[in-house]
């Protein structure tokens, strides 16, 4: 079954940093990869990351995207290429292309609640 976890107490899962679930949020502009819904403003509990292959304990950015609940929950066990309908299978390959250095940089900065997010972007 995909992993879920929301922004809790401790960040969500232990299975993920704090910083690199930000990232991937950021990178996936807070917006479920599968039915495109805008998350900005949902309560944390809706918004999830989805492990495009489950079961494999592959972290990596590339197998995780942004999921609503609802979307991360009806999708179970079935391939990502066969949930996904529409636009949804070349937005996520375009999510999986991105870099996540710049995106992480930021989640950090926001973390640590540095006010110069701008030098931490522009290091990345």
């Amino acid at each position: 079954m995909a992993r879920t976890g929301s922004a809790n107490g401790n960040g969500g899962s232990s299975w993920i940093r704090k910083d690199k679930r930000l990232a991937i949020y950021l990178r996936d502009a807070l917006a479920c990869a599968y039915c495109g819904c805008d998350l900005h403003g949902a309560d944390p509990r809706r918004i999830t990351l989805d492990h495009l292959t489950p079961g494999h304990n592959d972290h990596r950015e590339s197998n995780l995207v942004t999921a609503c609940r609802r979307c991360n929950s009806q999708r179970q066990d079935k391939p990502w290429r066969q949930y996904a309908t529409g636009g949804a299978i070349s937005r996520i390959s375009r999510l999986r292309r991105r870099k996540l250095a710049r995106y992480r940089a930021l989640a950090k900065a926001l973390i640590s609640d540095t006010t110069d997010w701008q030098d931490a972007l522009a290091s990345a």
